[in-house]
């Protein structure tokens, strides 16, 4: 069975995870492995204007919280994204050929509603407590956004240029300083879609009470079990490439929505979507060539469809696009 066509309704929250090969540890936090994903990502989200309102990296996979124009936005950021991460994580620092991800990404819709929205960031932030990784979630010794957003803060990370230092490698016979060619970037982070009508200060102490939320919970949990938390020192002792020997495996969610009738809607937005997606391709492979593809499709060996001005006014889309400073 082929791949689900891909849809992202304009400028809505996306809970966006990835995994990595074969579910090894190959993004294990590290002093380099940090600053290399961040670098990365703070050159995407300039590169693209993309809003990001979380992040999380564990050693086998990530979270992030977008919010993308389109699915064209969301690919383009997460196809530069994997592809950087992939090399400077993979070949410059662990000499591991080829992506580091077992395949493509997820997302999941997040609807309008403050309750799903709090719920996918309050989940997205337990990383590393609720797993019984850290005691707390300032404890993760990896790129976690929980912290710098509460304090109101980038979060900052090293890009190599690539490209400027092969050439002066090339130049002066193999002999270049790579700080030369390394250029901080910082991550910034947004508030919820919800939360954007809060001062600052407002949405940041929401964050934080969440944070102290789930370490109170993650303290309960550890002491109701009887169990201690794997801890910083075992967490960075594990081998990268080890494959573990089982892999729990649980279903993704196409949405995220409290209220049933909300669901609904979403599910009967998207498959009208699909559906009408199908006829299309079952004409184009017909040979009809001028069959139109709905708004916001990638249709098959044709260009991305966007959505019209008319669509995107209607959904009461946020055109600029502005971030808080830090």
């Amino acid at each position: 069975m082929g791949r689900e066509p891909r849809y992202v309704p304009p400028n809505s929250l996306q809970h966006v995870t990835d995994v990595t090969f074969q579910n090894r540890p190959l993004l294990r936090p590290s002093k380099e492995v940090n600053e290399r994903i961040l670098g990365v990502i703070g050159r995407a989200q300039k590169k693209y204007e993309m809003t990001i309102c979380g992040i999380v990296v564990l050693s086998t996979h990530w979270h992030f919280l977008l919010r993308p124009k389109d699915a064209f936005h969301l690919s383009s950021f997460m196809c530069f994204v994997k592809t950087n991460v992939s090399k400077e994580i993979g070949i410059h620092l662990l000499g591991w050929r080829g992506s580091l991800f077992g395949g493509r990404y997820h997302s999941s819709t997040v609807s309008d509603e403050e309750i799903a929205q709090v719920g996918v960031l309050r989940y997205l932030l337990a990383h590393g407590p609720k797993e019984l990784l850290v005691d707390s979630v300032a404890e993760w010794p990896g790129a976690h956004s929980a912290v710098p957003t509460v304090k109101g803060q980038c979060m900052v990370g090293e890009w190599i240029d690539r490209t400027s230092s092969y050439s002066a490698r090339s130049r002066r016979g193999g002999l270049i300083d790579l700080n030369a060619f390394t250029i901080e970037e910082k991550v910034v982070i947004s508030p919820l879609p919800c939360w954007e009508h809060l001062p600052e200060s407002q949405w940041r102490g929401a964050v934080g009470a969440l944070v102290d939320d789930i370490n109170r919970e993650a303290a309960v949990i550890r002491r109701d079990l009887k169990k201690t938390s794997l801890g910083v020192t075992r967490i960075l002792a594990n081998d990268p490439e080890k494959r573990p020997n089982h892999v729990e495996k649980s279903p993704k969610p196409r949405f995220h929505a409290r209220d049933p009738a909300v669901y609904r809607a979403m599910l009967s937005i998207w498959r009208e979507v699909i559906q009408s997606f199908r006829e299309a391709s079952e004409k184009l492979r017909s040979g009809i060539r001028s069959v139109a593809f709905p708004e916001g499709t990638f249709p098959p060996g044709l260009p991305f469809v966007p959505f019209s001005e008319e669509t995107l006014l209607g959904t009461g889309l946020v055109l600029n696009r502005g971030q808080p400073t830090c």
